[in-house]
Formats: C-alpha cells, sequence, structure tokens
C-alpha cells in the first residue's frame, strides 16, 4: 500500500503558482512567471519571465514570531550544463502584513518579486 501511494505522489504534478512585479509606489502588479514547489527539497523552483532559461530557488532559512525569512538562489553550471553551485541571488520574508505571500528582493530596486500563495 504505501509503495503505491509513494509512486502517487511522484506522479503528482505541484501547483502552478503566480509570480508579479509589484510597484511599492502604486501598489500595481506586472507579470513575472511561474513557481512550482519542489515537496522533495523544501523549496519553491521559480521560471522568471526576465531571466528565461536561469533556474532560481526560494527556500525558507528560517522564521521569528510570525516572519518566514527565504533565501534566492540561482543555479550555476559549467560550460557543459553539469552543477557547479549555487548562488545566493536575493533574499525574501513572509508575515501577516503579505497576507501569507513571499516578497523577494532580487533584480529590480523598483520593485518586488512577490510568490503568490494565496
Amino acid at each position: 500500500m504505501n509503495q503505491i501511494q509513494n509512486n502517487t505522489n511522484k506522479d503528482k504534478k505541484s501547483e502552478t503558482l503566480y509570480l508579479a512585479w509589484l510597484d511599492p509606489r502604486d501598489k500595481r502588479l506586472r507579470d513575472a512567471g511561474v513557481a512550482f514547489y519542489n515537496e522533495q527539497y523544501g523549496e519553491y523552483i521559480l521560471k522568471i519571465d526576465e531571466d528565461y532559461g536561469k533556474r532560481f530557488f526560494l527556500k525558507a532559512i528560517g522564521s521569528n514570531n510570525d516572519r518566514t525569512q527565504y533565501r534566492m538562489e540561482l543555479l550555476l553550471t559549467k560550460r557543459n550544463g553539469e552543477f557547479l553551485k549555487r548562488q545566493c541571488v536575493g533574499d525574501g520574508y513572509s508575515q501577516i502584513s503579505t497576507d501569507g505571500n513571499i516578497h523577494i528582493q532580487y533584480g529590480s530596486k523598483y520593485a518586488t518579486l512577490v510568490l503568490f500563495l494565496k
């Protein structure tokens, strides 16, 4: 029975989550891409439209009271595509004031990347 449940979970597709750029000056949102949660590693895989072809990961790194901290990493590879390392390229947080969504400081100094979980 457990083997059947494990195979079912492996085959289950991850829910597609929405990414958007939030401009804090006027609160407008622009499409930024999509994300998927990887249950096996406990992290999100981000596909950012402006950085097509690059692989980003977002992982919780700690929490304090109602605030959860996240680290955003870029996958670096050798020319032949072999894994080299992950490089930290941004950080984020979620809390009650973000409605549980994750606000990430990455890329633009004028906009915040938001991963909508709700």
